[in-house]
């Protein structure tokens, strides 16, 4: 008879759950209602005397996947990430990244030279540029003696 020492660690429920959670996605798939919905891409601002700079992470989105709007105040970023397909023969043991759409909205602080907004898409990382207006930009005043 062949004995294991096993190490001794306290039980931890949660983890008992979510082995059953993934035996569950592997025996009958992720959950259908399961998306990228409630996911957002990350984002870091950037402000500058004379722009907004946004930069996000959008890791398994093309570029023509992508929406941008801007009005007056507000930024739009709308997207759609497709599900990864397993390699032919292969099952997932584990799958966490979403699919589906989101939409992710920005307040703009100031107001924006819209003709002039630029976006660029590299290594999943998006950037989109927005030139504050000439009313928006700060200005030396000179002041007169006398």
């Amino acid at each position: 008879m062949l004995w294991r020492r096993m190490r001794q660690s306290p039980w931890n429920p949660w983890g008992d759950l979510w082995n059953l959670h993934d035996e569950f996605n592997r025996a009958f798939g992720a959950y259908p209602w399961q998306n990228l919905s409630g996911e957002f891409p990350a984002v870091n601002v950037y402000e500058s005397d004379k722009a907004l700079e946004l930069s996000m992470k959008l890791p398994g989105v093309k570029a023509k996947d992508l929406d941008i709007s801007v009005n007056q105040d507000t930024l739009t970023l709308k997207g759609t990430r497709e599900l990864d397909e397993a390699p032919k023969g292969a099952q997932y043991l584990r799958q966490e990244r979403g699919e589906g759409s989101f939409v992710r909205s920005f307040a703009l602080p100031f107001p924006v030279n819209t003709a002039d907004v630029a976006a660029h898409y590299a290594d999943c990382i998006l950037t989109v540029r927005l030139p504050k207006a000439e009313s928006a930009q700060p200005r030396k005043i000179s002041i007169k003696a006398g």
